[in-house]
């Protein structure tokens, strides 16, 4: 009785402490990585930013993607992004370095910079 006792106590002390290392918004999240665009793309808020973006996964699929910030993102900096389900809007992001991005996202990004632009 005392042994089921002290293995029920030790798996909720696991279960506690474990699960404050987790962070929900990245648990059973899919991943995928964007590049983001100048400041002129966001769209100001009333709480902060909005960015509206083609997200691209490890295998290169396209996904439109919405990330909300409180302040602008640094211009040309690959982000991975958490996103749950079907829903557009990141729960989540992190900044990466290039050599981490699908090769994908940085052939369409050097095709959109090397298209030349006329007034």
């Amino acid at each position: 009785m005392k042994r089921n006792l002290v293995a029920i106590l030790l798996i909720g002390v696991l279960l506690v402490v474990g699960w404050r290392y987790v962070d929900p918004n990245r648990l059973l999240a899919d991943v995928y990585y964007v590049k983001v665009p100048s400041a002129e793309v966001a769209t100001q808020t009333s709480s902060g930013y909005r960015y509206d973006l083609i997200g691209y996964d490890e295998d290169g699929k396209k996904r439109p993607l919405s990330i909300g910030t409180s302040g602008l993102l640094p211009e040309g900096n690959y982000l991975r992004v958490f996103v749950k389900e079907e829903d557009a809007e990141v729960t989540d992001y992190e900044q990466v370095n290039v050599l981490d991005v699908p090769e994908q996202l940085k052939e369409e990004q050097e095709e959109d910079n090397s298209e030349p632009s006329f007034p």
